[in-house]
């Protein structure tokens, strides 16, 4: 599967550009976040990150914005996959790691809902990493409340034609072995089999691809024992939006990012694509990428 990501990009335009994404050789789009913000007012990439409800609606677009999107997709063949934020909700705006006012009501009264009010320190503790905070208040993944919003929110996009999702920050929810029901539970829940969905695990211990691979595909930077369980990138929004050494591809130019691209490609069966937020945004319309989408890459090593 080859998937467009077009970040940060209202679904008025995906719509209006779906012909041009199906032949380029994609299968799939990846919108971003389409939950309600603290800020809608705001156009920081990250605020699309600090949800308040799991629900539908926001600056990039309306429930019918979405309905229509997924409607026309569907007519030309492509799905439609929505990056979704199930970690945490909204904080305050004072550095602490309160709830913000405009979160959910149910689970800001419901104190079991929420992980240990704590930042994660050291990132190479696996308990930390899936019971503290990320700079913002964290949910419980094993809370009932918690899998429940998720699951209804996600029910809510499948009726809307949603037909994949993107788990933002997957690698911060622990796993069955680790006393956690989160993902089988909410995989289990949906009200039909999708063709795709991943989880964030980038810029973590390589050893965890393949523990998460038994429960979903995997959004990662690294390699696993089966190829087809992956989603391969070369570059995303952390690694060209973020600031210090996360933001690790903003220096390379758009012509290496492409010749990558290529080789990713030839080497695996499921690639992301990130279109560049800057100049160099159409590059994802270009013959280089219409051509390496086209490559059949067998799905098992």
């Amino acid at each position: 599967m080859r998937i467009l990501n077009l970040f940060n990009v209202p679904l008025s335009y995906i719509k209006d550009n779906l012909e041009l994404i199906k032949s380029q050789g994609f299968d799939g789009v990846q919108i971003s976040p389409i939950q309600p913000t603290k800020d809608d007012n705001s156009y920081e990439w990250w605020m699309l990150y600090q949800p308040t409800y799991f629900d539908i609606g926001n600056r990039l677009g309306s429930r019918k914005d979405l309905l229509d999107l997924c409607l026309e997709a569907d007519k030309k063949g492509l799905i439609i996959i929505s990056d979704v934020v199930i970690n945490h909700l909204a904080g305050c705006d004072d550095g602490s790691l309160k709830a913000h006012y405009k979160d959910d009501t149910d689970l800001v009264s419901n104190p079991n809902a929420w992980k240990e009010a704590r930042n994660i320190n050291d990132w190479n503790n696996r308990w930390e990493v899936t019971n503290l905070c990320m700079g913002l208040p964290g949910l419980n993944p094993n809370n009932p409340m918690v899998q429940d919003k998720v699951i209804n929110m996600l029910n809510d996009m499948i009726d809307l034609g949603v037909r994949g999702f993107r788990f933002d920050a997957a690698k911060s929810i622990a796993l069955p072995e680790e006393g956690c029901n989160f993902f089988p539970n909410v995989c289990s829940s949906l009200k039909i089999w999708l063709p795709i969905i991943y989880g964030e695990v980038i810029f973590y211990d390589r050893n965890y691809v393949d523990k998460y691979a038994k429960y979903m595909k995997v959004l990662t930077n690294y390699d696993a024992s089966n190829k087809d369980s992956i989603v391969k990138f070369i570059e995303n929004k952390d690694s060209y939006l973020s600031d210090g050494t996360m933001g690790y591809t903003k220096n390379i130019y758009i012509d290496n990012i492409l010749n990558m691209y290529r080789d990713l490609c030839n080497n695996y069966p499921n690639t992301l694509f990130y279109a560049r937020n800057s100049n160099d945004f159409d590059s994802w319309k270009s013959r280089d990428v219409h051509d390496s989408n086209k490559c059949k890459v067998l799905k098992r090593w």
